[in-house]
């Protein structure tokens, strides 16, 4: 009987090892998941704080594109504002040249009709004139 209870008792010495192994094994494993979880929150860790970098681009680009539309709209108001009397200048000087030129050219005009009157009529006194020479 002490036998048996010997054998019974390396026998269950070997069970336990090999369970000792086992869960040696399996400790193993664990560490090994447990280290790759680590690895993973790093990478996720790492791949948050580039994402929150370029939201913070985003948002910098975003306001920069802001400024340039408020810019855009400040220059456009400026350009019809600021033209639109310098346009008017402008008219108001062509219209006083335009004035100007045709008094002149009503001047010349007048005169152009005088000296074409006096022209028809010193030609017919020269004519008149050539008549009474020949005869």
């Amino acid at each position: 009987m002490e036998q048996l209870l010997k054998q019974f008792m390396e026998q269950m010495n070997n069970r336990f090892d090999q369970v000792d192994q086992r869960f040696v094994s399996i400790e193993g494993r664990l560490d090994g998941l447990t280290k790759d979880v680590k690895e993973l929150k790093v990478g996720q860790d790492r791949l948050q704080a580039r994402q929150d970098q370029l939201q913070a681009r985003q948002d910098h680009f975003q306001a920069g594109l802001d400024r340039l539309q408020t810019g855009q709209d400040q220059l456009k108001d400026n350009l019809i504002n600021g033209l639109g009397p310098y346009f008017e200048q402008i008219e108001k000087h062509i219209d006083t040249k335009t004035e100007s030129i045709k008094e002149t050219l009503n001047e010349q005009q007048s005169m152009i009709d005088t000296l074409s009157a006096r022209s028809i009529k010193h030609e017919s006194e020269i004519k008149d004139l050539k008549a009474s020479i020949r005869a």
